[in-house]
């Protein structure tokens, strides 16, 4: 059991002590009340009680305020940390190359026709490989595209994505489906993307303009490309 549950039903169960102490306090309160009501202690009775009662909610709702507010959330990071840790190890496991290795070079064709090589001198080269049929490849290639559409005037910046185990057909018609604008090619034989990885889609790579892999990710997180515009406009800018 890790921490964030250790404090949290330690201090619920504190609460729930108080809970139950306040309520014996109130039942003998009222008790109290009813038997010695002409008693001249019954004012202390009935203010004891009324201050049981009071007392029962505010603390279930302490415990309830606490839960939503402090432990949700908490859970909540520490769960999408374990995640990313978890999803950061399979990646690395399925790479061949890792962030800090020298990039694999490579030619390959992309649908217009032009020739795509790796490394590229003095350019920063964004990487990605999806497929058609892959999910979380559709919920990401806009992003790569938007990018695509912010950077492509920029000398300095290459873009490709590649289909793997796609043709050019099913990756052309791909792209026209979706209106995306970025270039794009087909590795059939998987023969660029096991330069780079045995397995995981999609995977993002970018490689900084000393030919070096800056930046890799397999799978899909909104979060991802936050970091992924970071990275790029940083090795856009020098890399300070």
């Amino acid at each position: 059991m890790n921490s964030t549950f250790i404090w949290f039903y330690a201090f619920s169960l504190l609460l729930l002590v108080a809970v139950v102490s306040a309520f014996v306090v109130a039942v003998a309160s009222l008790i109290a009340t009813i038997v010695r009501w002409k008693s001249p202690n019954r004012r202390g009775h009935v203010r004891r009680l009324l201050i049981s009662l009071a007392a029962i909610p505010v603390l279930v709702g302490t415990q309830q305020a606490v839960q939503r507010l402090v432990f949700l959330p908490a859970l909540g990071r520490q769960q999408m940390a374990e995640s990313n840790a978890a999803r950061a190890e399979r990646s690395a496991d399925a790479s061949v190359v890792q962030v800090g290795d020298a990039a694999p070079q490579f030619s390959i064709a992309t649908a217009s026709g032009a020739e795509f090589t790796l490394p590229a001198t003095d350019q920063v080269v964004l990487i990605n490989f999806f497929a058609t049929w892959c999910g979380p490849c559709l919920a990401e290639l806009p992003h790569i595209d938007e990018i695509w559409n912010r950077l492509q005037a920029n000398e300095n910046f290459r873009l490709l994505v590649i289909g793997r185990e796609e043709t050019l057909d099913s990756v052309l018609e791909f792209r026209d489906r979706n209106d995306f604008s970025f270039p794009i090619a087909a590795d059939p034989d998987r023969r660029i993307y096991s330069l780079f990885a045995e397995e995981l889609i999609p995977r993002t790579i970018v490689v900084s303009p000393e030919g070096r892999v800056v930046y890799s990710k397999a799978g899909f997180m909104e979060e991802d490309i936050t970091e992924l515009k970071q990275v790029l406009e940083q090795q856009l800018n020098g890399g300070r």
